[in-house]
């Protein structure tokens, strides 16, 4: 039991799916500690949601693969699609993250 007494369990994902249940994966990131950590680093002064979208400069960097920290952008299958890619906005990263997962992998070349 959980601290209010409510039942807690946990099962396969595949058995629960195969029952007709709804499976849900929690999963734990540290992203938003190290964003946080680094706003209060510069002096919390930083507004994240002013960063601009079009930095050349990171379009470039994310171009040559350089993404180790920048979360689902950091395996080395999603640096070389960067790198093959090239991203230069926004919208190439969206659809890199949407593209980069099992299903739709098959279709990014190698």
């Amino acid at each position: 039991k959980g601290p209010d007494q409510e039942i807690v369990t946990q099962f396969y994902g595949g058995d629960v799916e195969q029952v007709g249940l709804l499976k849900i994966d929690f999963l734990g990131l540290r992203n938003l500690d190290v964003i946080d950590k680094a706003v209060e680093l510069v002096g919390g002064g930083l507004d994240i949601t002013k960063i601009p979208r079009d930095d050349k400069k990171t379009y470039e960097m994310l171009a040559r693969g350089e993404s180790t920290g920048v979360f689902q952008f950091e395996s080395s299958g999603m640096r070389e699609a960067l790198r093959q890619v090239k991203p230069t906005e926004f919208e190439h990263l969206i659809a890199l993250s949407a593209l980069y997962r099992p299903g739709p992998m098959a279709y990014i070349p190698t």
